[in-house]
């Protein structure tokens, strides 16, 4: 074939045998090159989505260990108030308080809930910024957070505050079984200082009297 006369191409090139052949070598090196090329980003597309769906079944599988786990609870409250009812509600969180609840950095400890314009707030309690969370990013740490609640729940909190004095305060944050953060709303009545007197009375009582049986049932 390289005896021959020159070739010609399109547009009316004319090129040599010995020319058309470095011409044709050069596009199937540059063919295998990109398909090299195609195959190894495939490749490394597939580890890279293996290595997420791995992230994700570890926060997926730490989420669910949390399923049930209490995160913060407000024992002065139980010695400040009366505690009437207890009410579960749900919160309205951004993402960098909910890792930070995840890692049990939140103070129920000062913390009441108001009633305004038909919503609940929950203030004053403290949720720590997230530690590995770029400063930009991170949220008020004692903002004001809409409690979720039904309406009629709702009103009828407001009835018990307006009408009868009681107090809004939260008494323990947990993750329920669906892995929703939650929060243990109570219903109070301040205590009185005798109120205070008997009820430390009563647990002192309540102690002794578990000291003694214990005691006995190991005779």
């Amino acid at each position: 074939q390289a005896g021959r006369g020159p070739v010609s191409l399109k547009g009316g090139v004319m090129a040599s045998w010995p020319l058309l052949t470095v011409i044709l070598a050069h596009i199937g090196t540059c063919a295998s090159w990109h398909g090299t090329r195609t195959h190894c980003g495939f490749v490394r597309m597939q580890k890279l989505s293996a290595s997420c769906e791995r992230a994700a079944l570890i926060t997926c599988k730490q989420a669910t260990g949390q399923a049930g786990k209490q995160v913060a609870d407000n024992r002065v409250a139980r010695n400040r108030y009366e505690i009437l009812e207890r009410i579960e509600a749900g919160i309205s969180l951004i993402g960098t308080e909910v890792k930070s609840c995840r890692a049990g950095n939140i103070n129920l400890r000062d913390g009441f809930a108001s009633i305004e314009s038909g919503e609940v707030w929950l203030k004053n309690v403290h949720i720590g910024r997230h530690s590995t969370t770029a400063k930009y990013f991170q949220h008020d740490e004692k903002r004001a957070r809409r409690m979720l609640l039904h309406r009629k729940e709702i009103s009828r909190l407001a009835k018990a505050v307006d009408q009868q004095g009681y107090t809004l305060v939260p008494l323990r944050c947990y993750f329920n079984q669906g892995n929703l953060l939650k929060v243990e709303l109570g219903l109070a009545r301040g205590l009185k200082l005798h109120d205070k007197r008997s009820q430390l009375k009563e647990r002192v009582l309540q102690r002794e009297t578990a000291r003694e049986l214990k005691s006995f049932a190991n005779r």
